[in-house]
């Protein structure tokens, strides 16, 4: 896939200066019980490593850091501000941060992290070839019989409650004119998820649609996916 296309040159433009730290999340219980759930059984990520894929300024790699004894948190990010703020500001960390190109993570080594999670982040990439493409990629990161935990959006109506346009699963929206809200994707029935990660590699795959609450009026749920690598 070509890196220099349209909907990709226009993200990276709408986030060079960075975005915020989104702190309100963590006021949200289904992050910490369901996308971070099965981080409570401490004893087995001990010494591992764990990636944040859209890392933002560092906030979901701060957590993942307090709840467990990792040997390693990673983040990696499209806004070369925010992996500037996370390189500056969290030296003490010992984490590796990529600015990835949009496409892949192809900086990234394979089979490195036993953990790989994400969260308000790929719902906002309205192009289904360029979201296959990353997760492809982080199966090819993952260790074997790591998990991968990650959110988006759900619903079935293509407008939020301010008219903005929302993209269908397949729909390849290379001409969106924003991105983070402005035009998002939602999935509108969970075998969409579970049959691309099926036909990638990913195994035992598992969804939880919740709703939202007050953390995002973009959306009507939340829909939330864990899948593994198999054994090689």
């Amino acid at each position: 896939m070509n890196k220099d296309n349209q909907y990709t040159n226009m993200q990276k433009r709408q986030y060079d200066k960075g975005t915020g730290n989104h702190l309100e999340h963590n006021d949200n219980p289904d992050y910490w019980n369901i996308l971070l759930g099965d981080l409570k059984n401490k004893e087995l990520w001990k010494g591992k490593k764990a990636l944040d894929f859209a890392c933002g300024k560092g906030r979901n790699v701060t957590n993942m850091r307090n709840l467990c004894e990792w040997q390693r948190v990673d983040g990696i990010d499209l806004s070369i501000g925010n992996i500037n703020y996370c390189k500056e500001n969290y030296k003490n960390y010992l984490s590796n941060w990529y600015c990835n190109n949009g496409i892949d993570v192809s900086d990234l080594k394979t089979n490195e992290y036993d953990f790989v999670m994400s969260t308000i982040a790929l719902q906002h990439i309205p192009v289904y070839d360029i979201r296959k493409s990353l997760l492809t990629d982080l199966l090819r990161v993952l260790k074997p019989q790591g998990l991968f935990s990650f959110q988006m959006g759900y619903g079935k109506d293509l407008k939020d409650k301010f008219g903005r346009a929302k993209s269908t699963y397949y729909d390849n929206s290379w001409d969106a004119s924003g991105t983070n809200s402005i035009h998002d994707v939602r999935i509108q029935n969970e075998n969409q998820i579970i049959d691309d990660l099926k036909e990638i590699g990913f195994v035992n795959i598992t969804t939880n649609i919740k709703d939202i609450g007050e953390y995002d009026a973009g959306h009507d749920y939340w829909i939330y996916i864990k899948c593994y690598k198999g054994a090689v």
